[in-house]
Parts: structure tokens; sequence; C-alpha cells
């Protein structure tokens, strides 16, 4: 590890802790208890009081508005939350969309997607395509983005390929941070990085990736697998990642790619971070920074569309 300041390395080890008690029951507990155990952390992020949160049905999707105070109507977000496509939630990412919302000045919809095994790809693709696809089609492509943590990133992705297949237009840019967007869950990462990433694990990813693809490969689901395909279409796309988690190399490469093909990427790793960490923003400072950085990249995208 470099060397970190002592606020930072408290702010890990408190992130690390939350996530303690999820992943030891992950190895035991049934998907369930999981479940719950992953929702009991995303509870402890605390929401402005200020912030609207309203629940509703966008694009035929169930979810949440989350609107910051006096932050703008006339910009749509949509978060794709995290959770290894079979965790996770819409009301558990209230807080970092309210955070979002603050930043980027705009109003966020963050679908309560189907999770897999119950409903394996393409299912989530499906739900986030047409939350997507109806924020476009009611503020625009230079007034609309999409955000994905971890899987969800990995679903913005996929996303932006079905409504790009269709011919539809697509949101204006785009963040992903600490994306899971190679489903082949083989990059060097995920072993040079084990003994120090206390959230994810090669195992683990590969079985959460199993129950999600139910057995298809890039053949049977290339909607699945975006490293394999053709991106040069993609806008503007901003790259956040952890030094210190094992997903690194998925954002590495990711940004790599996009470079090679022509798109205007930024791809920004954030030393000893793990994974996730801008939804900790009231733990760690770096979370803090990482918005920032979101709200700086959305905005200017948006200023430079118009």
């Amino acid at each position: 590890m470099t060397d970190i300041d002592e606020a930072s390395l408290s702010g890990v080890d408190r992130m690390a802790s939350l996530f303690k008690e999820t992943f030891a029951t992950h190895r035991t507990g049934s998907l369930d208890e999981i479940r719950a155990c992953f929702e009991d952390v995303l509870t402890q992020m605390p929401i402005d009081d200020d912030a609207s949160i309203v629940a509703d049905t966008y694009g035929g999707v169930d979810g949440y508005w989350v609107r910051a105070a006096q932050a703008s109507t006339n910009r749509i977000g949509v978060m794709l939350h995290g959770g290894g496509f079979v965790m996770g939630s819409a009301k558990g990412y209230r807080a970092f969309a309210a955070e979002v919302s603050r930043v980027t000045d705009s109003r966020i919809f963050v679908p309560e997607y189907r999770l897999a095994p119950e409903h394996p790809f393409p299912a989530a693709v499906d739900d986030a395509t047409a939350v997507i696809g109806a924020a476009v089609a009611e503020a625009g492509p230079e007034s609309t983005f999409a955000i994905g943590d971890s899987a969800g990133g990995g679903l913005v992705v996929s996303s932006l390929m079905a409504l790009h297949g269709a011919r539809q237009p697509i949101p204006g840019c785009i963040v992903l941070v600490s994306a899971l967007v190679d489903l082949t869950v083989s990059n060097a990462s995920f072993q040079e990085l084990a003994s120090v990433d206390p959230i994810c694990a090669q195992a683990g990813t590969r079985r959460n990736v199993g129950l999600y693809l139910d057995g298809a490969g890039p053949q049977e689901a290339p909607g699945a697998f975006p490293m394999l395909t053709d991106l040069s279409w993609l806008p503007p796309s901003l790259v956040l990642v952890g030094g210190a988690e094992v997903l690194r190399d998925d954002s590495r490469n990711l940004a790599d790619k996009l470079q090679r093909e022509g798109v205007s990427v930024t791809l920004h790793e954030y030393p000893d971070m793990i994974h996730v960490w801008p939804l900790f923003s009231s733990i760690v400072s770096e979370g803090r920074q990482a918005l920032e950085e979101i709200g700086a990249f959305v905005n200017s995208a948006a200023a430079e569309s118009t």
C-alpha cells in the first residue's frame, strides 16, 4: 500500500468492517441472508433530511426518484446499483443517489431491476434499458446520464449496447464505479490483490456471475460481455476504480479499450481505495473527492453537449 494519512486509513478500515458481517455470512448463509446483510450495510449510509425521495414506476420499472435540495428537475440520472447481479436494491442506494443528485444538479431514478437467480440475464438489462430509454426520451441525451457501480456498471454498458443495437438514442455521458464488465472473471488483479481486497473475491464473483448468466456464454449472451464487442459509439465515460480492489483490471482494461476505439474516456484510479468506496463518502474523504469528480464530469459533459 502507498502512504495515506491516518484519517483515510481509518475510513478504509471502517468501510471494510461494515462489510465484514456480510461476507462472513456470504460463505455460509443462504442468498436471502446475504441479501439482508448487504441491505443492513447500505442502510447505515446517512440520507440528508432535505432530500426528496419518492417511490414511482418509470419506464415500466419500480424504483425511487431521489433529488437533493435545490437540484434541477431538468437533468435526469439513472443509477444502477451494485450487488453482483444477485443482491442490492434501489432502496439501499437512496443515500448514494442523493449525493450524486447534489453534485450533478439532477434528479436520479434508481430502478429496482430484477435480480438473479430468480431472473437471470437478460432480465436486469431489459429493466435497465427500459428506464434509461425513458429518461433519454423525456430529457434528451444531452440532459441524461447513467451511473452504475460494480455489477451496475456492467449493466450500464450492456443497457447502452441494447439501445445502440436498437438504434435508439443513448445518454450524453456515463459514470462507471468499480465496474464489473468482464464476466470471464479472469483478470490478473483477482489474484494480485486478493490479499488486500476485503470485499470481493474471484470465487464469489464467479458464483454470482454464474447465477446471472445461468449457463450462457458469450455466444448465447453477447450483451453480457461488453469487452468482446465494439464500443466506439459510447458517449464520454468516467471510469473510477480503487487501487486495492480485485476488479481493478476490469476498469483498466475497459478504459484502454475505449481509448483505442476513440471514445472520450477518463480513468481515475484511487490508491488504496476498496470496492465502491464513493458510496461511503460519509466515512472516507476519497469518497467525497470521487463525488466531486463525478459532478464535475457530468456537468462538463452536459455543458459541452449544449
